[in-house]
């Protein structure tokens, strides 16, 4: 985090004295990308569930897709549409076999980017904002095959460089930190799949931060 604010300060006194006036583009970018994020409740709930043996860490990877839109506002300003997409599973060894716990969260976001440094042939940005989203856990057992849903708010905060192949096409590359803040959850018929450590409902609480890399296509 330190590193990351000092970097953060480099390129805005880069900015500040050798790009007075950047010229935002409006860009669609799309690409994949890994995430390192903690899951309090559903790590809670799955060594619940399962062998001593097999306890889950409470950090986990997982992995993620996203596509993008981005308008120029006035310059230096652009506004981001996002949607992203990720994916984590846990696999322990239960009392009566193998389960498995896919968490899975759809991240409708606007973003509010800043230009740092736009060169035609590179472009660095920094942006945050939110959405409303959704989670969802299904867990898979010898005994039980149910799915569980939730949604609430979430937020976004990001570093992306964009670098040129061509005149219009680019190479992504990308940095961000997300917390969820999805409340409890329940299956179809209004069931919470348990209690977190705390003693209240299941949520989809999180907190993670990841690496993005992909391609844009600049107007």
């Amino acid at each position: 985090m330190k590193f990351l604010i000092v970097l953060l300060c480099a390129l805005t006194q880069l900015h500040a004295q050798t790009q007075p006036d950047p010229s935002p583009r409006a860009s669609l970018s799309a690409g994949m990308g890994v995430e390192y994020a903690s899951y309090a409740d559903v790590t809670t709930l799955i060594n619940a569930t399962v062998s001593p043996a097999q306890v889950v860490p409470r950090f986990k990877t997982a992995v993620e897709f996203f596509g993008a839109g981005t308008l120029p506002l006035t310059a230096p300003w652009l506004l981001k549409i996002e949607y992203a997409y990720t994916l984590a599973t846990f696999s322990p060894q239960g009392p009566f076999g193998p389960a498995t716990f896919n968490v899975t969260y759809h991240m409708p976001s606007l973003i509010l980017q800043y230009m740092l440094l736009d060169r035609g042939v590179y472009s660095v940005r920094l942006g945050a904002g939110g959405g409303y989203h959704f989670g969802r856990l299904e867990e898979n057992t010898l005994y039980l095959n149910d799915a569980f849903t939730g949604k609430g708010p979430g937020i976004v905060v990001e570093i992306e460089a964009n670098t040129a192949f061509g005149d219009h096409l680019y190479a992504y590359l990308g940095a961000n930190a997300r917390w969820e803040l999805i409340g409890s959850v329940a299956d179809a018929q209004g069931a919470s799949p348990g209690v977190s450590s705390s003693g209240l409902p299941v949520t989809f609480h999180s907190f993670g931060a990841g690496a993005r890399l992909g391609a844009s296509y600049l107007f």
